[in-house]
């Protein structure tokens, strides 16, 4: 990629594979007591996108990196510009346009570290401000599913002794099933995965189904396609390679 904007000479960085996108929705998630889970949504606008990555490159290349973000902040503006980024730094999330200019400020710089002999790294993490997107929303279908997903019912079994010695059970008034599992997408899928996780924010959606799980919340739950459910945590694990992506999900049953 390119780096412009006040105060710097444009130049090439170069990142380092393994960078991940940190997208969060602004979305707050409750479990009410019925044991269904609720969103709270101050929109899309609030939606960041930010991103953590390693650059890694001669001494005088990463303090030139420096500098430029120096001197940036001199000119009071605090942002530049990323452009021309190559197909595999697609740092804040395939869905995010990479195709022109993205505006960018950084949060965070590490220490610098030392390579080898003569190369010198930093972390870095950003954020896009005001980013555009790209792909079109729909849900791709779920395989490719990494072993070690987790099933779980979100139970309740309170019990309260008497002075008697009996009990009393107090629970909710239904389960709820959770599935967290990391799913391999295509870039295509990748993209319009994270654009419908985006558009469909709070909503119940239904999984028509995930191949190779028969069970997505364990045996005593409802286990037949398709089962609705809500999105209540996800995380863009980064490229896998060069062609697919990883993202870790965590869905609740609609009781």
């Amino acid at each position: 990629m390119y780096v412009s904007g006040d105060g710097i000479t444009a130049y090439r960085a170069r990142i380092k594979p393994g960078f991940k996108p940190d997208t969060q929705l602004a979305l707050s998630w409750v479990q009410c007591a019925d044991g269904n889970y609720k969103a709270t949504d101050r929109g899309t606008t609030v939606d960041y996108y930010e991103t953590e990555f390693d650059l890694y490159a001669k001494e005088d290349e990463i303090n030139q990196f420096i500098s430029a973000v120096y001197n940036n902040r001199d000119y009071d503006t605090n942002y530049f510009n990323m452009s021309q980024f190559e197909s595999t730094e697609h740092i804040f999330g395939e869905d995010v346009d990479h195709s022109g200019t993205i505006s960018v400020t950084i949060l965070e710089i590490s220490d610098i570290k030392q390579g080898s002999w003569k190369t010198r790294g930093i972390s870095v993490r950003a954020r896009a401000l005001s980013p555009s997107f790209t792909g079109s929303s729909s849900l791709p279908t779920l395989r490719c599913l990494d072993i070690g997903y987790n099933t779980a019912m979100d139970n309740t079994n309170v019990k309260y002794d008497s002075y008697t010695g009996n009990f009393s059970y107090l629970d909710r008034e239904a389960d709820v099933g959770l599935f967290t599992g990391v799913f391999t997408f295509s870039i295509a899928d990748m993209r319009s995965m994270r654009r419908y996780l985006t558009a469909e924010r709070g909503n119940t959606i239904s999984i028509p189904a995930m191949h190779g799980v028969d069970f997505p919340f364990g045996p005593y739950r409802n286990s037949t396609y398709p089962i609705d459910v809500k999105v209540i945590d996800w995380k863009d694990l980064g490229m896998w390679g060069v062609q697919d992506w990883k993202m870790k999900i965590t869905m609740a049953e609609v009781a």
